[in-house]
């Protein structure tokens, strides 16, 4: 222990006598480190940390699966068949998928609160019960149960100032009074953000067959996850012979594990970002290999002094690997601060928040940066000791005092350390060339809509308020009325919910072909003016009137995209359609003819392909639909405006508010913020690459300076003698900037070949690019090309520079 101590101070006075070469180092390692650490953290987050519920790995989301696919929402009749018959799970709950959220009236001014309507298991299938009062009770969960509520922390806290009386208190929700019986704790979270949560109270023999709800089972102490997917394909086969109107030929069920369900979306971008920054890093200990290569050179006396002294090598190389892990742990620690730092950063930059996820720093988290940090110290420091442990004693005893020379077999190290460098940073730089142009390509994807100068706002109509249809109607009537009579207001509509978010499927028959010729598509319930309002095109026959009302005759309008797939070689115009059929009787819609043919319009995102949608008067919408839809989603009112959309919101809000005071509005946002919602992603994915390719690309660039700078100055003397002899300044000059480019090139073509492999791992998160795409990797390769030229010429000009008198004196 005393000779680790003498050996760590003497390296800290060894790097403190050198503070510009240790500054340098320890900033390279910091930004590798950092980066790494900061990426960790939010992969630790994600991917690793539990969920934060009991037994988090016992939870399991319970899907269907077809053959388009699996999907997460169920409904009535199948959660109650899988509860009640089930093997492997202690307990099954249901929840709406989605919430519309409640209009909460009373004290105060009306707002609009989140919620979502549970079975009463929720609260025992995620292992959580509630900080006051209680859950919910099973006969609570029956149509016949008493209307209870239990509410958030946050809620308690804004609305209600923390009251501990609160309990078994009534609140006005969607006109209704509810019993508060429970107040959760401070920090639970679900995936569907809410405010409150009320009983499902589901019809035990439901004839509702739409597939609304979310279904979590919590799987019995020691059953395995392909256990329980057994007991579901048994349940799957047995409810098909069963009962075939509930699991229909080709259906099935489908098990995933909760927090799979959560960050599936995510983990192929995280794991992208990782490999990144991981390349960062390599590029910052080649970069300090060959700073520690160079420094080696110059120390070779004092190392063959010492040797000649008696020391051993071990002993040599003990003490060149301690300098490398306290440079290592320096940087480490400055890296932690820029890795707490960026993570700020990144957050703030991140396009939203994955539920249930609380990103921060742990001990996992620390622990990697100081494993990383010791390992870097190995990787950069472990070639360039056995190297300077290794002098030839009598070489370099017999040379001068202040001349020190480097071996070839090190100049062939520094070299391939540069070749690497390049290669690392060409990759990385192609990668985010990809992203790039995906972005761009993303962007002018025409949405089918004008995003500018519209205003939108959401409400809840859930409620009995607006149960039936012709309430929703003539609330909208008058407040659409109101709004377009507002100065600068050039149209205004009402719509389920706004294009590139995604919105109800459902399905359809078409009059005159078999039921198995049927389909399902977008559905949206619109007003009149929507297709003026987002400047849709009408492309063939007629928009919708005032004058369709829930007396007229039954319309439907579809666009380009649904014509093409269900009518390709015929006119639409004048089929009929019929909604609903196979959800329930109560569903099912009267025979409507299509009037219209509309322009498509990017429904459910801008990287995916236009979905067939029907767009169906909101008057003439079947009751029992329109309950799930104003349950399950928010009301959105758009209005276009003759100037800048937001400054209307507060005049739009006030009209709304005159027609109902209990009818908040909430979520006001323009259209081209939800335009640029709809791909923050894919632009935070590119903005993230696109730092790292430059970083990398930095110290690809001031590592091939380095290399042709530090052999300009060992080659002083070789190039005074050149220009003695006759040689010219120019050809010093392409002397060094060919040994440089023959390094670049070399990178430059094992890079190509590493992205053409490593680059397919990203293809999913490409839009319209391929990822060996051969005009983006000849584009990278020139410009990586271009750098190391500019590189390699800053030190040919020193060589040029050279007096031949002074560098034949040079030793």
């Amino acid at each position: 222990m005393a000779t680790l101590i003498q050996e760590v101070r003497y390296a800290g006075r060894t790097l403190m006598k050198n503070p510009g070469f240790t500054a340098v180092a320890v900033l390279a390692l910091a930004l590798g480190i950092g980066a790494n650490s900061a990426i960790f953290t939010l992969i630790n987050s994600v991917l690793l940390r539990p969920l934060p519920y009991p037994e988090s790995d016992r939870l399991m989301v319970v899907m269907r699966r077809s053959r388009q696919g699996a999907s997460p929402s169920v409904s009535i009749p199948k959660f109650d068949y899988w509860k009640k018959n089930n093997r492997v799970f202690e307990k099954v709950t249901v929840n709406d998928i989605a919430g519309a959220g409640y209009s909460l009236t009373g004290e105060g001014d009306p707002e609009r609160v989140r919620g979502i309507r549970v079975s009463a298991e929720f609260f025992q299938v995620l292992g959580v019960s509630p900080a006051m009062g209680r859950g919910f009770l099973p006969e609570e969960d029956r149509p016949e149960g008493g209307r209870v509520v239990v509410i958030s922390h946050g809620l308690w806290q804004r609305r209600f100032g923390g009251d501990r009386a609160l309990i078994g208190k009534a609140l006005t929700l969607g006109g209704e009074s509810y019993t508060v019986v429970g107040v959760m704790p401070p920090r639970f979270q679900f995936p569907i953000e809410s405010d409150l949560w009320t009983p499902l109270r589901p019809v035990v023999k439901s004839t509702d067959l739409a597939n609304y709800l979310l279904c979590v089972a919590r799987l019995k102490p020691g059953v395995r996850p392909e256990q329980a997917q057994s007991d579901m394909d048994r349940l799957a086969l047995q409810l098909r012979q069963e009962n075939p109107r509930l699991m229909f030929d080709g259906e099935g069920v489908r098990l995933t594990s909760f927090h799979e369900m959560l960050v599936g979306d995510v983990r192929p971008s995280l794991l992208v970002l990782l490999g990144a920054v991981g390349c960062v890093l390599l590029i910052a200990c080649a970069n300090v290999a060959n700073l520690l290569l160079a420094r080696a050179a110059t120390r070779n006396k004092e190392i063959a002094i010492r040797m000649a002294l008696g020391a051993g090598r071990a002993r040599l190389l003990r003490q060149l690997l301690t300098e490398s892990a306290l440079l290592a742990l320096a940087g480490g620690a400055v890296g932690v601060l820029l890795g707490f730092w960026g993570l700020k950063v990144l957050l703030a930059l991140s396009p939203a928040r994955i539920p249930l996820v609380e990103i921060g720093m742990d001990a996992r988290a620390l622990g990697f940066s100081l494993a990383l940090s010791l390992l870097t110290g190995l990787m950069f420091g472990l070639v360039p000791a056995l190297h300077a442990s290794s002098p030839r004693l009598s070489e370099t005893l017999k040379e001068g005092t202040t001349r020190a020379t480097s071996g070839s077999r090190r100049t062939r190290l520094r070299s391939l350390l540069v070749v690497g460098e390049m290669a690392l940073a060409l990759v990385l730089v192609i990668g985010a060339a990809l992203m790039i142009e995906s972005f761009v390509r993303l962007r002018n994807v025409p949405p089918g809509f004008d995003p500018h100068n519209v205003l939108t706002m959401q409400m809840s109509l859930a409620g009995p308020r607006f149960a039936a249809t012709s309430q929703v109607d003539s609330f909208m009537r008058q407040a659409l009325q109101r709004i377009e009579t507002l100065p600068g207001v050039v149209a205004a509509a009402t719509v389920t919910n706004l294009p590139l978010e995604q919105g109800p499927d459902l399905p359809f028959d078409i009059e005159g072909r078999p039921e198995a010729e049927g389909g399902g598509a977008q559905w949206r319930a619109i007003t009149p003016n929507y297709f003026r309002v987002m400047k849709i095109p009408l492309l063939r026959g007629r928009s919708f009137t005032e004058g369709e009302t829930g007396q007229s005759a039954p319309v439907v309008i579809v666009n380009e995209a649904f014509a093409k797939r269900y009518f390709p070689k015929q006119d639409p115009i004048g089929e009929r359609l019929t909604l609903g059929r196979i959800m329930g009787p109560e569903f099912r819609d009267a025979t409507r003819q299509i009037i219209g043919v509309v322009g498509d319009v990017k429904e459910v995102g801008l990287d995916r392909p236009t979905p067939p949608t029907m767009f169906f008067p909101c008057a003439q919408v079947v009751s029992a639909v329109a309950a799930i839809i104003n349950r399950l989603l928010p009301t959105t009112w758009v209005v276009r405006t003759a100037t800048e959309p937001l400054s209307m919101a507060p005049v739009v809000r006030r009209e709304i508010l005159a027609v109902d005071r209990q009818q908040p509005v909430a979520n006001i946002r323009t259209m081209e913020q939800v335009f640029a919602d709809s791909i923050a992603r894919q632009n935070f994915n590119m903005l993230l690459l696109g730092v790292f390719a430059g970083l990398a690309l930095l110290l690809a660039a001031v590592g091939i300076y380095g290399v042709m700078a530090y052999s300009v100055s060992q080659r002083t003397h070789e190039i005074g003698i050149r220009m003695a002899l006759g040689a010219v300044r120019s050809q010093m000059a392409r002397m060094v900037v060919g040994q440089g480019m023959v390094l670049a090139l070399a990178g430059v073509l094992i890079g190509l070949a590493a992205a053409f492999g490593l680059t397919r791992l990203m293809a999913s998160l490409l839009f319209g690019v391929r990822p060996a795409n051969p005009v983006t990797f000849a584009g990278v390769s020139l410009l990586l090309t271009l750098v190391a030229l500019v590189a390699s010429y800053l030190p040919a000009r020193r060589a040029m520079k050279v007096d031949p008198i002074v560098a034949l004196r040079h030793e």
